[in-house]
């Protein structure tokens, strides 16, 4: 296939970008914002003769002018936060397909990999759809699911994901050349939307979740995001990884300790957790100590 577009705006285009280039498939340009920056993006779309645009908005009259003048065949959005709307996405022959990091249509919306995780889910989902009018709501074209293993990181899922994606667009594509009104409808019944994720919604409720939900929650929310965190009076504590303790202790939830020079434990609703991977923010020791409270 000639005439494809793929939209980017971080590292989980240029798998694609090298796949579809790899198969033969004639990339005409690779779109990023233009206040974005991927590392390598520039070297690997120089070594293969494609074009690189920056542009400010996508539904700029003047960018949609001039990429309708290449008579585009299809459109590739792998990462990119822009929502497209009708005038842009129903430009190419074919549409437009965009990677998706969730089971659809359970989740729909934004951070799904960290909500797939949170939620304690024995596998995530990724999937590539057709673009319509609503979000996240087109007919699927390709899926696939990735194990999430009791101690994978966000860090983990994402870079499986990124492996997985090229192949499952090449899915896509050739469904697409098969047939231009491939996919699979999603089942409105089961729909369900969640919101993009924040900073302030990483704060475990020490009284309230379990030792394996701040567990998921930490791994969910690691580097290369912020952290998940506590609050040690005004101060937050990062927490970057932990594990469920490996023997009982239970007590006052949020309760800092240390035993035989082993720790920090910190006591959740039902048991401990220990704290292999903090930070205290503002504190020039850096260290929990035996009896600290964290909210």
């Amino acid at each position: 296939m000639r005439g494809i577009h793929i939209f980017l705006n971080g590292t989980r285009g240029l798998p694609i970008v090298e796949q579809l280039h790899a198969a033969g498939h004639g990339i005409e340009s690779v779109i990023q914002p233009d206040n974005a920056a991927v590392a390598g993006l520039e070297e690997v779309c120089a070594s293969r003769q494609i074009a690189l645009r920056r542009v400010g908005s996508v539904h700029a009259q003047e960018f949609l002018a001039d990429i309708r003048a290449n008579r585009p065949v299809l459109f590739v959005v792998a990462g990119f936060s822009t929502i497209f709307r009708r005038p842009l996405f129903s430009l190419p022959r074919l549409g437009t397909i965009n990677l998706h990091a969730g089971r659809l249509p359970q989740y729909r919306g934004g951070s799904p990999l960290n909500w797939q995780m949170i939620n304690g889910e024995a596998s995530a989902g990724l999937s590539v759809i057709r673009v319509d009018d609503g979000i996240d709501t087109g007919p699927v074209l390709a899926e696939g699911t990735i194990p999430l293993g009791p101690r994978d990181t966000i860090a983990d899922v994402h870079d499986r994901a990124h492996r997985m994606f090229p192949a499952l667009v090449m899915q896509a594509i050739d469904a697409l050349e098969r047939d231009a009104m491939a996919g699979r409808p999603q089942d409105e019944s089961k729909a369900c939307y969640w919101h993009q994720r924040a900073d302030g919604d990483g704060r475990v409720r020490l009284s309230k979740m379990t030792a394996v939900e701040v567990d998921r929650m930490v791994r969910a929310l690691t580097r290369p995001y912020p952290g998940a965190y506590a609050l040690l009076g005004q101060s937050k504590v990062r927490l970057y990884r932990a594990s469920v303790s490996d023997f009982m202790m239970r007590g006052v939830p949020g309760r800092v300790c240390w035993i035989q020079k082993r720790g920090p434990f910190v006591v959740c609703a039902d048991r401990a957790i220990h704290l292999e991977d903090y930070a205290v923010e503002g504190d020039g020791s850096g260290r929990l100590r035996h009896g600290d409270i964290l909210q």
